[in-house]
């Protein structure tokens, strides 16, 4: 967030024609259902009027057609949207690039084979630590074995591969093994930072919330691995809670967009406000209101009001449309 504010420290949003990322909640539906999940996603929570398959490649035209530098997909599990293949192709024939966020479960031969065919800037896979234990606590009913073959598989067919690690109270103390076998492994990057409070992460706080002192712990133990590994691997901890992000955004709005399955674009995942639909606007009319948005009297109030009721976050994923 900090590197790409700092290049653009001089360009306000209203300079800019189209967003320069965008993000993607393809699907709420998922395989698992994580203890963090920023979405609350799972096998039965797709939610209704999910974008279809002509609908996702008429938003990748206008992706297209504004010349958007990058989109990166997640969910739920991206993989299991139909449209997936065909949206991820297209992009990646118009020289798009494209991140993936995966949990690795259904990342066999043949998905790998395919995914490396598309030249991605990078997938993401997600993996809580190096026991069974700790990591089906944070996602019951996942293989670990499956997620590390899966990184194996994409590694070796020349994926640039990165690891995500939520840290929790259950596997705090396996961060410093996980980075090494990442090293290992041979990923281009190591992603982490404070679990953040949204979500299905909101019910499981106890299980999930760091005290400060041990974010701090592992704040100074990635310094220290970076250092260690800085000709191998890039190591990233984000050291900002949401309340922090949520409040330097108002003043620093992202040159993003984030477009939820259902085709609700919001200003970002931490607060419910929606600013436009895919179904309803084109990509100019909500790049517009997306500007506007962030000085709506709403949000201003919402995000003001989360730094002494942080229990507000708890409706980050209703859809409250606002008027503009």
């Amino acid at each position: 967030m900090e590197e790409m504010d700092r290049e653009l420290r001089d360009i306000t949003l209203s300079d800019l024609r189209s967003p320069l990322f965008f993000a993607w909640h393809m699907t709420n539906k998922c395989n698992l259902r994580c203890i963090h999940c920023l979405w609350e996603s799972g096998p039965d929570a797709s939610w209704p009027g999910e974008l279809v398959e002509a609908e996702a490649l008429l938003v990748c035209r206008q992706l297209i057609d504004f010349q958007i530098p990058y989109v990166a997909f997640s969910g739920g599990e991206p993989l299991l949207h139909p449209a997936f293949w065909p949206v991820c192709e297209l992009l990646a024939e118009k020289g798009i690039e494209v991140k993936i966020e995966s949990n690795g479960q259904l990342v066999d031969d043949d998905t790998a084979k395919r995914l490396a065919s598309l030249n991605l800037r990078s997938i993401q896979i997600s993996i809580d630590g190096t026991t069974q234990d700790a990591y089906s606590k944070m996602r019951p009913g996942a293989q670990l074995a499956q997620a590390l073959e899966a990184v194996t598989k994409l590694v070796k067919r020349g994926v640039s591969t990165e690891i995500v690690y939520v840290p929790a109270k259950f596997n705090f103390y396996e961060a410093e093994k996980l980075i090494d076998l990442a090293v290992e492994l041979k990923v281009k990057a190591f992603y982490t930072g404070k679990t953040m409070f949204i979500g299905r992460a909101v019910k499981n706080w106890d299980l999930l919330g760091l005290e400060e002192e041990e974010n701090e712990k592992l704040s100074r133990l990635l310094e220290k691995k970076a250092a260690e590994y800085q000709d191998k691997m890039t190591i990233l901890y984000y050291p900002y809670s949401v309340t922090d992000e949520l409040n330097y955004r108002l003043k620093h709005p992202a040159a993003s967009l984030l477009l939820m399955a259902n085709g609700k674009v919001k200003l970002i995942g931490s607060m419910p406000f929606v600013c436009g639909d895919v179904r309803k606007h084109n990509l100019t009319e909500i790049w517009q209101r997306y500007i506007k948005a962030w000085a709506h009297p709403e949000v201003i109030e919402y995000a003001n009001s989360t730094l002494e009721t942080p229990a507000l976050l708890a409706g980050a994923n209703d859809f409250v449309e606002l008027h503009l």
